[in-house]
């Protein structure tokens, strides 16, 4: 037997169909109106429905396609920024190295000027200096050479004849050294 002679054999209304065949073709009828009225008076609202829902996902998508844009835009003006950020840092960096060159020079100018001028401070102090102890020197012999006079003479010097041995006696001395 088959499964349909089976199933057949079965049902109340010895067909196929588990119920009675009245209220399938009623329901197939009551479906079948159903289906044409939405249809009818259905279809349109659903079509402007769905044809409104494209339209809001056209606009979604218009909107985020704009929003890329102005992301890529947006990222495009950083990497930008950090090139010149970039080029502007080494920029920086350069200045800095030349600034740094020019206060070396001016502060190895600077001290080679003052280096000049202490060495001319001190050959000057050192002139004084040689000046001072050679008049130290000369009045000290002078008064060596005074007393010493004296002794061999053994009596004053007008001071006429005493300053005329004095400088002889420095010129001697001078010609020596």
């Amino acid at each position: 037997m088959t499964l349909i002679n089976l199933l057949a054999a079965e049902g109340p209304n010895q067909w196929w169909l588990p119920a009675d065949i009245n209220e399938v073709i009623w329901s197939s009828l009551a479906f079948l109106i159903v289906a044409v009225l939405l249809v009818k008076f259905g279809r349109e609202p659903v079509r402007k429905y769905f044809a409104g829902r494209t339209a809001v996902v056209e606009e979604q998508l218009g909107a985020a396609e704009q929003a890329r844009v102005e992301a890529e835009a947006e990222r495009d003006r950083i990497k930008a920024a950090l090139a010149d950020s970039d080029a502007e840092a080494a920029r920086i960096i350069e200045e800095a190295r030349q600034s740094a060159d020019r206060l070396r020079a001016d502060i190895e100018a600077r001290t080679v000027a003052d280096i000049a001028q202490l060495r001319e401070r001190a050959e000057a102090d050192l002139a004084t200096t040689r000046n001072q102890a050679t008049a130290d020197l000369t009045g000290e012999v002078s008064r060596l050479a005074l007393g010493a006079t004296e002794q061999v003479v053994g009596a004053t010097l007008d001071d006429s004849t005493q300053q005329r041995l004095i400088d002889d006696y420095i010129r001697q001395v001078g010609s020596q050294n």
